[in-house]
């Protein structure tokens, strides 16, 4: 796909895709992977649309997530529904795309109410779904969809993309680490000098040198930045990631620990866990 660095093995089952594609399809992959750009693309490809052209498609409806809430409430869902009862005056195989962004944020009632509409999908309609993780959808919807997995590029060829790109090698270097090697938060971090990760790439780095007791003099203070945190803690997560790819030992069995706490610190604090108890356990674990 165009202007997208990806795995081979996520290149090949895309190129499946568009070959012989399925009204219903899901991206699975981590938050920063890229996914939306590949949806785009994706409906493009599908569409017959040049590059870049599917936002100003008269048939075409991206849902997300409002700026000011936590959850897809079903009322998207019934406006999506809406959207696909308009005839659409195109002889085109595929002449209609839908994608929901983040569909791992739709709520129960959402699901059940998507799930009508995914059990008989109007003709010539193509829904794509993004989501972090694919556990959070209904059972019944995942079982109606087709599923691609988006695995992290090759990181020779992600640092090779950056460089044609002119971007300065130390900074492609950096961006590499605190991403994880994940393209879309990568080409953040790049085009963004004050990217907020930044400012959590240090102070995870910091905690990682310290001493248990140094660390947990700072559970006060991190747990009143609920948003600081979630950062601080993804970027625990692509440092071992990234480490994990060449360390052996003990300094990998340092990493995997790092890894499955700041993992495990994360979930908790989904199930809404009390910030202080699962800072003071994550700064115990590190």
């Amino acid at each position: 796909m165009n202007n997208l660095v990806l795995h081979p093995l996520t290149s090949q089952q895309l190129d499946g895709y568009t070959a012989e594609p399925t009204q219903v399809v899901i991206l699975a992959g981590s938050a920063g992977s890229g996914k939306l750009s590949m949806a785009h693309q994706l409906a493009e490809t599908i569409l017959q649309l040049p590059a870049g052209k599917l936002i100003d498609y008269p048939y075409s409806l991206i849902v997300s997530l409002p700026a000011d809430k936590k959850q897809i409430a079903i009322e998207a869902v019934r406006e999506l529904a809406q959207f696909l009862t308009l005839k659409v005056p195109l002889a085109m195989t595929y002449n209609r795309a839908v994608i929901i962004h983040d569909a791992h944020l739709l709520s129960i009632e959402a699901q059940n109410a998507l799930l009508k509409t995914l059990e008989e999908p109007p003709a010539g309609t193509i829904l794509i779904l993004t989501v972090d993780y694919e556990q959070a959808l209904l059972p019944t919807i995942r079982s109606r969809a087709q599923t691609i997995t988006i695995k992290r590029p090759l990181a020779a060829d992600l640092k090779s993309y950056f460089i044609e790109q002119n971007y300065d090698k130390e900074l492609i270097n950096r961006a590499y680490t605190i991403s994880g090697g994940l393209p879309g938060l990568m080409s953040a971090l790049l085009n963004e000098a004050a990217h907020p990760l930044l400012l959590a790439t240090e102070k995870a780095r910091l905690l990682l040198s310290q001493t248990s007791y140094q660390r947990l003099l700072a559970v006060d203070e991190l747990a009143k930045q609920a948003a600081f945190l979630r950062d601080m803690l993804f970027i625990l997560q692509q440092m071992s990631h990234v480490s994990l790819q060449t360390a052996t030992g003990a300094v990998a069995q340092k990493w995997q620990q790092v890894m499955a706490s700041s993992y495990q610190a994360a979930e908790d604090l989904n199930n809404s866990a009390q910030a202080k108890l699962v800072l003071t356990n994550l700064m115990l674990s590190l």
